[in-house]
This record gives C-alpha cells, structure tokens and sequence, in this order.
C-alpha cells in the first residue's frame, strides 16, 4: 500500500502515543527495533514498546487508548499484550520485506523528522556469491521529547509538554525512557560505530546494535558486512575454467581434423 508522506508521520505519531501517556506519568518504557536481514536482501522490521506495571497501574486506559489502525491498514502487524507476564503492557509491531529497497521505505514510516530513528537506509551491493551489506542514518531526539509529537498536538499540550511532566516527577529521561537500535546482516563484521557487535557462531551473520541517546544529542549509525560463499566462488571460477579448456580442446580437435583432411587431400595423386 502506497501512502503520503502526511499519512506516514500519522501512522508514526500514533504508534508513539502509547510512550507518551506512559512518559506524561513518569514511568518507565523500553523501545527496542530490530531489522534482520536474509541472504537475498529480504527480511523483517520488528518494533517493541515495553511499559512496565506501574506505567499500566497509573494508566490502566493505556491498552484501549492505543488507536494502532493506520499501522495496519498501512501494512505492518500489530499485536498488543496486556497485562504481560510482568503486569505491563506490550506493543509489537513488524512487517516483513522483500528486498533492501523496500527494506528502506519501511524504515522510513518508524520515524518523523525529529523523532528517535531518522533516514534511515539499507543497501545490499555486489554479486550472489560475495554481497556486501550496509546501514546508515541517524538516531536520538534532537527535539527532545517533542519528537514524539506532531505540530497539532505540542500546539495544544506546548512545546516539552513531556519534559515538563518528568521534571515535575522528578525523573531524568534517561531512567524513564531506553531505546535500543539492532540490524543483523548476512557476513563477517566490516565497518561500523555499534555500540556492540555480535557475530553467529556459525559466521552466517553479525549482529550490529546501538543504544540511542535521549540527551538531544544525534548519533550516526553506521555499519556494513561481507557476505563471501568461498567454496561457491572456487566452484564458479574452477567452472569457467573448465569451460574455457572444453572450448580449447575442441579448438584443438577441429584444427587437427582439419590439418588430417588437408595432408590427405595434398598426398591424394592427381590422375
């Protein structure tokens, strides 16, 4: 499904509504997004806000207040868990992709200009047997918690209505809101700025992942693989060998034929 991009920073600022009333009540809220990639480029966007039970006892309406049907008539899966095994509430929403292109598009309805993860981009470069993939864009809230807002709601609720209610509480950021960015990508660790990095056992993958600053500062993120099928490319180049000693060796026999033919014509006496 094809949408504006008014429509997308809709979809976005209603997925973070759910953070906000949880923020405006001081409590605490994990964000986590996680991108997982497969060897042909396609691959999964899986985003969990996690509010723990006191954000669900100070705000019991936060389940049914959670309006989340632009995101799926946009496309992405949603499922909502309340109470969870903790007492407090759950948000998944994910959505699959074909490609590193459409990879790309999907990354970009998570955030709006000033929110928490922004132009973001996923390449995938190279041939079948020796890809190289790649990550970039920006993280962290710039505009602080306004960065959850659309421009009609801090009209109404002010410029850092969310800020001011955890100065009131008397709680940092910091220990009310965590957000954590993850890509994992086919091939061994090449370049990058991640806060940590995984490799599989079996060196099929690596892990990139990235706590994002809620200091207003920004945070590039910045991380790439190679993805090399050894034996495949040892297979692929001992075939064009191959090929190019057939095609010789068949050179070899047509001219060998062909001297036989001219001796015994030149040999052959002329009546």
């Amino acid at each position: 499904m094809t949408l504006r991009r008014g429509k997308i920073r809709r979809i976005v600022h209603v997925a973070s509504a759910g953070i906000a009333l949880v923020l405006l009540a001081a409590c605490k809220v994990d964000l986590s997004t996680t991108v997982t990639v497969a060897e042909n480029g396609s691959g999964s966007i899986v985003v969990v806000a996690r509010a723990d039970a006191a954000a669900v006892a100070a705000a019991p309406e936060l389940a049914t207040s959670l309006n989340l049907d632009d995101l799926r008539a946009a496309g992405w899966e949603v499922d909502v868990v309340s109470p969870a095994a903790d007492g407090g509430l759950t948000v998944t929403v994910s959505r699959a992709f074909a490609n590193t292109d459409e990879a790309t598009t999907f990354l970009s309805q998570l955030s709006g200009e000033s929110g928490p993860l922004r132009n973001l981009s996923l390449k995938r470069t190279g041939s079948t047997n020796d890809a190289r993939y790649s990550l970039g864009g920006q993280a962290g809230l710039p505009q602080g918690l306004a960065g959850f807002a659309d421009s009609e709601a801090l009209a109404v609720l002010g410029t850092a209505p969310f800020a001011a209610s955890l100065a009131t509480q008397g709680v940092s950021l910091d220990e009310a809101l965590i957000m954590n960015f993850t890509v994992t990508m086919p091939g061994a660790e090449g370049a990058n700025n991640a806060t940590s990095v995984l490799g599989a056992d079996d060196g099929v993958s690596t892990s990139f992942s990235w706590l994002i600053p809620v200091d207003q500062s920004e945070l590039v993120l910045s991380a790439s693989t190679r993805d090399r099928d050894v034996s495949a490319m040892l297979a692929s180049y001992a075939a064009q060998a191959f090929l190019v000693l057939m095609i010789l060796l068949v050179a070899g026999a047509v001219m060998y034929i062909a001297s036989v033919a001219y001796r015994r014509k030149s040999s052959t006496p002329t009546p």
